[in-house]
């Protein structure tokens, strides 16, 4: 099979392109046929060596998929049929024509997807999915997203509008029509505003990391809670009465099942920027790392 893997931590240049044996599914593992792999942001931070593995070069690279089951499980799937799911961290796996993930992993595809916007789904929406949960997101309370645009951000702005939330996200300008398409209530130019002048949040989603964590603590009311993403909490800058901790992402298919079925009814969107062949996975890296992306990045098969 066709994957690209890695063999020393580095830039875009370490990506390689090379046919490899096929996996084979480990018990409570299905097989999937990849047609579509997500690029996120711990992809080319894995490439870099921020996040570590302890299995032997060569690598592989990614964690998002969609395709078709090709071997599965007593109470799995079918195989032939269309799935979507996320490998566990910290095991890249996704870049290539056949992945192996628990079953447990996997959901059913979206019927309104194709195989690429599906790709784009599980890590980010899992992501903003587990961070609102930890947050205690409710109804009729006020949420600031930051990086509303992104790939976690966009799904977070949906989800916690679907919870019932008061919604407000910073974003660039250019951005700004699309957050309130995606039915923000407060899009904020991060720019030009100064969130330190509006009415405090009882959830903020830092999804940005170092001056945004810190600067976050004072946009929460009392009882509040800071959930981040990208790095640990920064306790130098904790204050009483604030709840908070850092989330990483882990695989749920339950969780997946659920997304799906609001995707179906067309109560969240998908925003995919670009679909770039996997012959050019170290241009989706660079893409990816230089931001700006508005949703998701994906490798097409």
């Amino acid at each position: 099979m066709r994957a690209v893997v890695f063999s020393r931590y580095g830039d875009e240049s370490v990506l390689e392109l090379t046919r490899r044996p096929a996996p084979a599914p480990a018990e409570g593992e299905i097989l999937v046929e990849v047609m579509a792999a997500g690029v996120n942001p711990v992809d080319w931070k894995h490439r870099e060596g921020a996040v570590r593995s302890d299995r032997p070069f060569p690598l592989g690279m990614g964690w998002d998929v969609a395709g078709v089951v090709r071997a599965t499980v007593a109470g799995g799937p079918a195989v032939g049929e269309a799935v979507y799911g996320m490998l566990p961290l910290p095991y890249g796996g996704a870049y290539q024509e056949l992945a192996v993930l628990p079953v447990s992993a996997a959901a059913p595809k979206p019927d309104r997807l194709s195989y690429a916007q599906a790709a784009a789904v599980p890590l980010a929406a899992l992501t903003a999915w587990q961070a609102l949960e930890a947050g205690g997101v409710d109804s009729g309370q006020r949420v600031l997203v930051h990086a509303g645009a992104g790939g976690v951000g966009h799904f977070a702005v949906q989800f916690a509008r679907h919870f019932g939330a008061h919604v407000t996200a910073t974003a660039s300008a250019r951005n700004l029509d699309f957050l309130s398409r995606l039915g923000v209530d407060e899009p904020i130019d991060r720019a030009t505003t100064d969130l330190s002048t509006t009415e405090p949040f009882d959830i903020v989603l830092d999804t940005v990391g170092g001056l945004v964590q810190q600067a976050s603590w004072r946009l929460l009311r009392p009882g509040g809670a800071l959930i981040t993403l990208p790095e640990p909490l920064d306790e130098a800058h904790r204050l009483p009465g604030i709840t908070a901790r850092r989330v990483v992402v882990a695989p749920d298919g339950q969780a997946l099942g659920r997304i799906g079925a609001l995707i179906d009814a067309g109560a969240v969107h998908v925003e995919v920027q670009l679909v770039l062949p996997l012959e050019e996975a170290a241009q989706a890296h660079r893409i990816s790392k230089a931001g700006r992306v508005r949703g998701k990045l994906v490798l097409g098969f």
